[in-house]
């Protein structure tokens, strides 16, 4: 199987873990909460009395720790179109829960999938291609939950994955713009060297933060194509068209940071360093904002798109759409399920902005409450400079945590660049093989 995954490592376990209140131990228990508040699933007969008043619709996402804004999502939307919601809040073996529910006939109404899932599920999904929210969202979001041209998914969660900045260093430094060339990016370097200052600071002992870079050249190069390339040994990653730019980004980070004691830093060393103004640049995303803000709240910061080449129109943010509503095509509700989908998008301020504090791919939204790293990606995605994901999209099951050693290897100096690319071919092939036989 292929790693499906695309969040950033630190906030996957969050988005699918279940709050201890009201959930069992099993991952196959879910969580739900009704219009009337957070009671327990009724028994059978209580739903098909209730569902005598009016029409039920089942809701099966992944995000437990929005238990308070759902519940009073569901009030709203009873008050106001009489429909009920149940929103159940999956366990920790969501994909195996759903299945079962429709090898069984009993799918919910609307389930929550993520990008890269579309290839396999869209067979299960009703086309929303002709819906109105689709004129509203960016393209590059729109994609991730598609099929062969039609859409299945509604986003409504992106992150995305670039250079964090400290403005005030770079302006003692007296560097005028973010760097948007590798030239420039050393250029930057230098000059906030020569001021005195330590330009990067990377926690490569984590192995989430060297899968994040390394997915750099796969999405310059075409993150589907390569990797599907790689798996059927028609090329290698010293083939890679921007393997040597990445390993120039890569020793940036290195000799302007703290070099091969990179390995030894973690993502509190990182992140408590940054945040205190000891070093200008860290190699993140979005989802260091809460960590920043909750170590220094008023620090100037910003997010840029990582510079692998001298051709600017390729600096691109990548940035993944990571989450998104599908309606079942078994579902006998499926004209109120649109009516839903529509009316979330239409109160997306309040329910995903506002109350969930994520950043939804809509044109018609204002994310300037989000801080600075979201207003950041929002307008490269605006602009259509952005990438469509983090390039580990298509990476075999297991490679993300394997690349580690490799990389790790190389920034402690025991390898060059070729010795790291045969390691990690050699890791891809193995994996590669395994998921082919799986299959």
């Amino acid at each position: 199987m292929k790693l499906k995954r695309v969040m950033s490592y630190l906030v996957m376990a969050s988005m699918l873990a279940v709050t201890a209140a009201g959930c069992g131990s099993s991952g196959e228990t879910a969580q739900t909460v009704e219009s009337t508040g957070g009671e327990a699933q009724e028994s059978a007969a209580e739903e098909t009395e209730k569902s005598k008043d009016g029409v039920v619709l089942t809701v099966y996402q992944g995000t437990a720790q929005y238990t308070d804004m759902v519940e009073q999502l569901c009030k709203d939307y009873k008050e106001e179109t009489g429909v009920t919601l149940e929103w159940e809040i999956p366990g920790d073996e969501p994909y195996t829960v759903l299945k079962a529910r429709f090898a069984s006939g009993e799918a919910p109404d609307i389930i929550d999938l993520q990008c890269g899932d579309y290839d396999t599920w869209y067979e299960r999904c009703v086309d929303l291609s002709d819906e109105a929210w689709t004129e509203h969202v960016y393209e590059a979001s729109l994609s991730g939950g598609s099929w062969e041209g039609r859409v299945y998914g509604l986003p409504y969660a992106m992150e995305g994955s670039g250079i964090i900045y400290n403005k005030d260093l770079f302006e003692q430094a007296g560097v005028e713009k973010v760097p948007t060339t590798i030239t420039e990016l050393k250029e930057t370097c230098e000059k906030l060297q020569a001021a005195g200052i330590q330009p990067f600071g990377e926690a490569w002992g984590d192995w989430g933060f060297l899968m994040h870079i390394l997915g750099i050249p796969f999405t310059y190069e075409g993150a589907a194509q390569t990797s599907e390339r790689l798996s059927a040994g028609e090329e290698t990653f010293s083939d890679m068209e921007y393997m040597d730019n990445f390993f120039d980004f890569y020793d940036l980070t290195l000799d302007y940071g703290w070099g091969a004691e990179s390995v030894g830093h973690h993502y509190d060393d990182q992140a408590n360093s940054f945040a205190q103004g000891e070093i200008a640049m860290i190699k993140q995303g979005t989802w260091h904002t809460d960590t920043i803000a909750s170590i220094n709240p008023d620090m100037n910061i910003g997010l840029f798109a990582v510079p692998l080449t001298d051709d600017e129109s390729q600096t691109k943010l990548q940035v993944s759409t990571t989450r998104f509503l599908s309606i079942s095509n078994t579902s006998k509700n499926q004209e109120e399920a649109k009516a839903f989908l529509q009316w979330f998008v239409d109160h997306a301020q309040t329910y995903m902005i506002e109350d969930m504090s994520i950043v939804a791919p809509y044109d018609t939204l204002d994310v300037s409450e989000l801080g600075a790293l979201n207003v950041d990606m929002n307008n490269y995605v605006a602009a259509g400079m952005s990438y469509d994901g983090f390039g580990i999209e298509e990476w075999p099951s297991g490679f993300n945590t394997d690349q580690a050693e490799p990389l790790q290897a190389y920034a402690a100096g025991a390898a060059d660049r070729e010795a790291t690319c045969k390691a990690l071919q050699s890791l891809w092939s193995s994996r590669a093989a395994s998921s082919a036989t799986a299959e």
